[in-house]
C-alpha cells in the first residue's frame, strides 16, 4: 500500500510530492522531479531516523549518514498508524506521550511555560537587572537618585541646620566615592538612615539623637556610602521591579517602567536588603573607618543601640537591616583586632555641633 508524503532529496529545497511503499525490508520512494523523470529511491529502514518533530498528526523521518540528509513528511493518518504499528524503532515515545491526550498536552504546555517563566523570573531577569543596575553611567545614576529625592523631599521635612553640620561632619571624613556626597537630617519620630543613588544620604532626626558618639555615626554614614558606591539600591530595585521593567522594555514602553518607580519612589527608603548586601556594606563602612583612624567598635555599638529600640518597637532602620545580631557578632570579632587608633580632635568639634543643631 502507496502512503501519501512530502520528500526532500537532500540535493535542493525543493519539495517533492511522493508516495512511500513501505514494508520491513525497504521503503520505496516514487516521486517525478523537476524534469517530469520518474524517480524511485529506496530507505532501509534499520538505518531511517525519526526526526524532533513533536507537531500531533505529522511525522517526519530522514536518511543518510552524511549532511544534507535526504527526508521525508507525512500527515497521512494510515502511515502514521502503519509506522507506530509495524516500525517500533520509529516510534517517538515524547510524540506519544504529548499527543496521546489532549489535555496531556495542554498540561505539559502550561507546565513548560510556567517552568521557563519561573526560570526567567527568578533568575535570568534578576542577573540582567543587576548587570544593567552595574553598567549604568554615574551621570544616570546621580539622575534617578535626584528624582527619587525630589520626591521623598517633599514628604519630608528637612532640618537645614542640622543638615549642614552633619554634611560638614562627612566633608572631614576621608572618603573615597565616585559620586558627590550629600547628608540631610529628616525631621521625623523613626529610627531609620537609607542612601539614594548617586550620593544622597538621609538620616532621621529620631536616629541621630540616639547615637552617642562620633565613632557610632562614622559607622553609619560609612555602611550608607557602601550602598551608594556598590550601588546596592539600583541593584535591588532591579530586582524588585525586575519584572515590571521587563515587560516594558518587551513591549517598548519605557515610559511604563519609569511609571512604576516614581510612583513607588516613596517606598525605596524603605528597602531591605539582602543579609550578604547588608554585610558588603558592613565591611565596607569598617574600612572607611579604618581610614578615618576611628575605633571600629563604634559600629557594634550603633548596633547594640538599635537592638535595646525592639523592646518597645521595632524600629525601621532595623527592620529593614536584618540579622542584627550576626552583625554585631562580626563586627566585633573585626574591631578586636583594630591595632591604631588616632584621636580626630576636628570630627569631636563636629560633633558635638550636630548634637547642638538636632
Amino acid at each position: 500500500m502507496a502512503f501519501k508524503v512530502h520528500f526532500f532529496d537532500g540535493k535542493t529545497s525543493r519539495t517533492h510530492e511522493a508516495s512511500v511503499s513501505a514494508n520491513s525490508v525497504n521503503w520505496k520512494i516514487c516521486y517525478v522531479d523537476e524534469n517530469a523523470m520518474p524517480i524511485e529511491i529506496s530507505w532501509n529502514p534499520q538505518k531511517i531516523k525519526k526526526a524532533d518533530v513533536y507537531t500531533e498528526g505529522l511525522v517526519s523521518f530522514t536518511y543518510g549518514d552524511t549532511f544534507p540528509f535526504q527526508k521525508l513528511e507525512s500527515t497521512d493518518e494510515q502511515f502514521i498508524n502503519y509506522v507506530n504499528n509495524s516500525h517500533q524503532h520509529l516510534r517517538s515515545s515524547i510524540d506519544l506521550l504529548l499527543h496521546k491526550s489532549k489535555w496531556r498536552s495542554i498540561v505539559f504546555l502550561l507546565i513548560g511555560i510556567l517552568g521557563i517563566g519561573f526560570v526567567s523570573y527568578f533568575y535570568v531577569i534578576p542577573t540582567v537587572a543587576t548587570g544593567f543596575a552595574t553598567s549604568l553611567s554615574q551621570e544616570n545614576v546621580i539622575d534617578f537618585g535626584d528624582h527619587v529625592f525630589n520626591v521623598l523631599s517633599v514628604e519630608s521635612k528637612m532640618n537645614e541646620n542640622a543638615s549642614k553640620e552633619l554634611q560638614d561632619f562627612v566633608d572631614e571624613m576621608e572618603i573615597s566615592s565616585e559620586f558627590p556626597l550629600k547628608v540631610y537630617v529628616a525631621e521625623s519620630e523613626e529610627l531609620n538612615a537609607f542612601a539614594l543613588s548617586g550620593g544622597k544620604i538621609v538620616v532621621f532626626s529620631s536616629l541621630l539623637k540616639k547615637i552617642e558618639t562620633k565613632e557610632q555615626l562614622a559607622a553609619l554614614i560609612g555602611h550608607e556610602v557602601s550602598h551608594i558606591e556598590n550601588r546596592h539600591m539600583l541593584k535591588n530595585i532591579a530586582r524588585n521591579f525586575g519584572g515590571a521593567i521587563f515587560v516594558s522594555v518587551l513591549f517598548g514602553d519605557i515610559n511604563g517602567a519609569t511609571t512604576v518607580l516614581m510612583e513607588n519612589a516613596h517606598l525605596l527608603g524603605q528597602l531591605s536588603f539582602t543579609r550578604s548586601l547588608e554585610k558588603e556594606a558592613d565591611i565596607f563602612g569598617l574600612d572607611i573607618m579604618r581610614d578615618n583612624n576611628l575605633n571600629l567598635h563604634g559600629m557594634p555599638e550603633l548596633f547594640e543601640i538599635l537592638k535595646k529600640e525592639t523592646a518597645v518597637d521595632v524600629p525601621s532602620y532595623l527592620s529593614n537591616h536584618p540579622m542584627l545580631k550576626d552583625r554585631i557578632e562580626y563586627t566585633i570579632e573585626i574591631a578586636e583586632q583594630q591595632e591604631m587608633i588616632l584621636e580626630n580632635r576636628v570630627l569631636d568639634l563636629k560633633w558635638k555641633a550636630i548634637k547642638e543643631a538636632i
